[in-house]
Formats: C-alpha cells, structure tokens, sequence
C-alpha cells in the first residue's frame, strides 16, 4: 500500500488579537474561537466547534489574573458534552499550573511547550516571527511556522490573514498548541526583551 504523507494543517487567524480571534482552516474543520470577555479580563476560553453538530465547546481556559503566573485547564477525555453551560464547565479538568505545558524564557520570547507525551518543543523567533522546533532534532525543522499578515502598502486593510502552519506530529494536541502560541504570544506583546 502507498501512504500519502499527511499534509500540514493552515490554520488563519480573523484578527491580529490574542484574547478575541477564531483560528480555523478554509474548510472550518478543525475551527476555534478565542474568547476573553470584558466582564471577565483575565480569563481566555478556547472553543472548539463541532463540524457535525455545529456546537461549541469549551476545550481549554487560561486564567492570568493580576498579570501573576497563569493557571491552565483542558477539557476531560469525555467529548460528548451537551450545549448546557454548567456540563460544560464540569467537563473542564482541574487547574494546572501553565509551566506544566510551557515554561516561558524570563530573558527572550519563547519557551519550552511540552505536548501530552511528554515531548519537548521549543518556540523560537526568526525573523521576529515564532517558530516551534523540537527540542531534540538535530536538523532543526519547524513543526509549527507563525506567518503573520500582510497589509495592503503595508498599513492599510489586510490582503493576508495572519496563519500556524501545523505538521502532522501535532494534530493530536492543538487545544495544547494554541494554548502555548497564545501565552508565548501575549508575552512577547506585552514585556520588551
């Protein structure tokens, strides 16, 4: 049998926000939305939209309260949450601290991710653009590549949307993966190196 190789996932951004955007592919499968309500600052909610019955679900929440160390919870293996808010948020496991799936670099944008098997990552900036690496490949190939957006004479509306270009080893933890690109990302916008 001759096995095609699975192609990368282009996943585009609607805005340049890190705290209100959706991150989806052309065909809205797999399609999230990135949530941060003004009555509710601190907290970010990752959703997922489930192409068969067209309803989200809270798959992750990052809790950044007073600007301290941000806490991390993912939804439980049981996806067969009903619309109903309070299913919902039961479904969400307990919080963890965001070091156990990315320590930040204190002195440059970027950190360790570490996936839910335990391998490590490291989100790196070329070109001030971020680059996931695996922390043990020699060749140093970027599994996922950051391609932000491209404006018309370079201010006005944009002509391309910001994208994450995801090689297949990951697709198994993209819940882990936007929550990592979110933080990495808000820490880059918000400290000077």
């Amino acid at each position: 049998m001759d096995e095609t190789p699975a192609k990368a996932l282009i996943m585009e951004f609607a805005t340049n926000s890190v705290r209100n955007t959706t991150l989806a592919t052309k065909t809205d499968d797999p399609y999230y939305e990135v949530v941060t309500r003004f009555w509710h600052p601190h907290l970010t909610k990752i959703n997922r939209l489930d192409p068969a019955s067209r309803i989200m679900t809270t798959v992750c929440e990052i809790d950044n309260k007073n600007g301290r160390e941000a806490k991390i919870r993912f939804a439980s293996g049981d996806n067969n949450v009903e619309s109903s808010t309070k299913k919902a948020e039961s479904a969400l496991g307990e919080w963890i601290s965001s070091e156990a799936i990315l320590k930040l670099a204190p002195e440059k944008p970027g950190g360790i991710f570490v996936d839910s098997n335990g391998v490590e990552y490291r989100w790196k900036t070329h070109n001030r653009n971020f680059l996931l690496i695996r922390c043990d490949d020699v060749g140093r190939l970027p599994v996922v590549t950051y391609r932000p957006c491209k404006r018309h004479l370079g201010f006005w509306r944009m002509s391309q949307h910001a994208m994450l270009e995801i090689k297949p080893q990951l697709f198994n933890d993209l819940e882990r993966l936007i929550a990592s690109y979110l933080l990495v990302e808000r820490q880059r916008r918000h400290h000077t190196f």
